[in-house]
């Protein structure tokens, strides 16, 4: 045993050291209303066993609470203390139950169908899973089972699945038997408090263990004790604005956010973001907030793609909605896809055949059953009405959740009429009194308790939200909308609308588009594809990621000096005119056609690298080719010489790599990045692009010589 590790360990915890003995050592605890000592043996010897039963008879007349504890490693001292002070199995059943509760919220919103986590299809980017499945929660264990210090960050668009995910990531923590782990877990919301996160971290740390120093929790998140999950770390990010146009200025703010959780981030740390999909993590000012910290932790970003219709509905029902030529437009969201995978089989073929009308369907069906559940005298549509009066009020406070006491008031204020006249519906003494009918509201199927001791209220999810919001957008004068909407709420209310029909997305598009000043031109493009679906306008100097392109034309309008990273296009049209300095990285072609040439990389403005085809032939059959002497052109040796200058480690972010060469030299950058990525010397993954470090000794030896 190191006896000066112990004392470091008791001190930690807040003891007091007293080493007048020779073979034991005595630590004092005098804090709180708890007075305690621990003796810890060095010996088995019976003097010094009569001594500590001497001094542990001297402790307890003075009202001290004593234990003696033999000599163990310093580890497991640790350890025992780790478990006391942290309460870890009171913390570990409470965390348990808390996901318990989230599993029946989720029951309770799929009308009374059992809740079960299905994964969508995702893409990692900028970290390395090796050989593992497909499995997202799988492959988060395997990141988190690391030594390193590890930033996890989730990515997906509203609504899709990121908190079910965040939510299984603490069950699996909680269930791993051999693990002494206390998660952290926190959800963030938009609501009128304070919204500087380092001290929104510090509250959350005083709550979950409030007769703690927050040092002491700080110390053991870093040690890897208490894994972070922060759930929801986009709704902080409007404060910053980050649809601001200036993007390099907004990152600035954003980076004090940022820099909070990387102080966190030294020796076995483990933190989980969840987050709205935003060029934020994607872009090259991100990466070099990452290279600042001389790589001290790992960054792994999974971003959460649209889910697998087959995967959700099941074999069968998919067949039905292929058969009938169903648009997966307008069903390809998790909520929708629940729905349907929990209705009967007859009211699934009926629905199918009208996908124009699910979301109406979705919410009647919810309406109806909160008449039978909650016994309330209240048209389908007054429901309706009144639970977007709230969303309104919500719309225009710029905030997602509040305490149930100001959600009540809100629920009254918006609807005073409208709930007077409904209790004039009751007979006799079922007639509820005003505030008894606002109490069973916000209960409502519709709503859901938030927070840490569920005080406060909000939308059940973030579909139901954006759509009550796209519908009020629509409704509302362009004035009001450039005042008062945030890009936050535009963007809920765009991504609800990606299942809308065209005629209701052409709606929110009109709205949106004369407030697009106020929007960055990459938002501006995707929501024009959202919306309506096709190209409106040109576009330039834009970096999309992680897309997807459902059967859209790019034609009739200008795409110049632009990347487009992982993203998928499916069934989509190419008029190679159109395209002016454009590249595609690590994206998928699926059954897409090409106009006037051949192959898509063959025109002299387009650049292609480590693309996939798939029932389409659109590229040149391309096999690299070099008659040099040397192993790299002078110009590979240049792109890799950049690339080491840089890092010769790790990836970096692909935009990098571009400013370090003329405009002019682009499509050749690119293309010789795709041979060297052919031949295994470099490796690209989404926007990230890195030397092969199996290969770095030859790299150095060619390009050095």
């Amino acid at each position: 045993m190191d006896i000066k590790k112990i004392e470091s360990v008791y001190a930690t915890y807040g003891f007091e050291i007293k080493r007048d003995e020779e073979n034991l050592a005595i630590f004092l605890y005098k804090k709180g209303r708890y007075f305690g000592v621990d003796i810890i043996l060095f010996s088995n010897s019976k003097e010094t066993q009569d001594r500590a039963s001497q001094i542990k008879e001297q402790y307890s007349k003075l009202g001290y609470a004593v234990n003696i504890k033999p000599g163990s490693s310093e580890e497991d001292i640790e350890l025992e203390l780790f478990k006391s002070f942290f309460s870890y199995e009171s913390t570990k059943n409470r965390l348990k139950k808390k996901y318990t509760d989230f599993v029946a919220k989720q029951t309770k919103s799929l009308l009374g169908s059992q809740y079960e986590y299905i994964g969508s299809p995702f893409e990692l980017f900028d970290g390395d899973i090796g050989d593992t499945s497909n499995d997202l929660l799988k492959n988060v264990l395997t990141i988190l089972q690391r030594p390193k210090p590890q930033l996890i960050i989730l990515e997906a668009a509203a609504g899709y699945g990121k908190t079910c995910a965040a939510y299984e990531i603490l069950s699996i923590l909680l269930n791993q038997d051999e693990k002494i782990i206390s998660p952290l877990f926190t959800e963030l919301a938009k609501n009128r408090g304070a919204k500087i996160f380092r001290y929104i971290l510090l509250d959350e740390i005083d709550v979950e263990f409030p007769t703690l120093n927050s040092e002491l929790v700080i110390n053991e998140i870093k040690k890897g004790r208490i894994p972070l999950i922060i759930d929801g770390f986009d709704e902080l990010l409007e404060k910053v604005n980050v649809s601001n146009i200036d993007i390099f200025k907004g990152f600035e703010e954003i980076e004090s956010m940022l820099d909070t959780i990387g102080s966190l981030l030294e020796h076995n740390a483990k933190v989980i973001l969840t987050t709205r999909k935003t060029a934020i993590f994607n872009g090259s000012e991100f990466e070099k907030w990452f290279l600042k910290w001389e790589d001290r932790f790992s960054v792994s970003r999974f971003s959460i793609k649209e889910p697998k219709i087959k995967d959700w509905l099941g074999q069968h029902r998919f067949g039905i909605a292929k058969n009938r030529n169903i648009p997966i437009q307008y069903i390809a969201n998790p909520v929708l896809l629940t729905y349907l995978k929990n209705i009967s089989e007859d009211e699934f073929i009926t629905q199918i055949e009208n996908p124009e009308l699910l979301i109406k369907q979705y919410f009647d069906r919810m309406l109806e059953r909160e008449q039978e559940r909650q016994h309330l005298i209240i048209t389908v549509e007054k429901q309706y009405e009144i639970f977007k009066n709230v969303a309104k009020m919500l719309l225009e406070f710029d905030i997602t959740v509040e305490s149930k006491e100001f959600f009540k008031e809100i629920i009254k204020d918006q609807n005073y009429k409208l709930l007077e006249y409904t209790r004039t519906l009751y007979s006799g003494q079922e007639k509820p009194s005003l505030d008894n009918l606002v109490d069973t509201l916000a209960t409502h199927a519709l709503l859901d308790r938030k927070g840490r001791d569920e005080s406060q209220i909000g939308f059940i999810n973030d579909f139901v939200f954006g759509i009550l919001i796209g519908e009020i957008i629509c409704e509302t004068s362009v004035d009001i909308i450039a005042r008062d909407y945030s890009f936050y709420m535009l963007d809920l209310a765009c991504t609800a609308y990606k299942v809308q029909n065209k005629q209701n997305k052409f709606s929110l598009w009109g709205k949106i588009n004369d407030v697009k000043e106020k929007l960055q031109p990459v938002s501006i493009f995707n929501y024009d594809i959202i919306l309506r679906e096709e190209l409106v306008r040109n576009y330039q100097e834009l970096t999309i990621y992680d897309t997807t392109f459902f059967k859209i034309k790019f034609k009739d309008f200008e795409v110049k000096n632009t990347i487009f990273l992982s993203c998928y296009f499916k069934n989509c049209y190419f008029d190679l005119d159109i395209l002016k300095g454009v590249g595609f990285v690590d994206c998928i072609f699926d059954a897409c056609l090409v106009s006037n040439d051949l192959y898509i990389d063959s025109s002299p403005e387009i650049s292609t690298v480590k693309c996939k085809l798939k029932d389409c032939q659109i590229f040149e059959n391309y096999t690299y080719h070099n008659d040099q002497t040397s192993l790299f052109t002078e110009f590979e040796a240049e792109i890799l010489r950049k690339v080491m200058e840089i890092s010769d480690a790790r990836s970096q972010h692909i935009m990098h790599l571009l400013h370090r060469f003329d405009k002019s030299q682009h499509k050749s950058v690119m293309r010789s990045i795709d041979g060297l990525v052919q031949r295994d010397f470099m490796k690209i993954r989404g926007g990230q692009v890195g030397l092969n470090i199996n290969k770095l000794p030859i790299i150095k030896a060619e390009i050095l010589k």
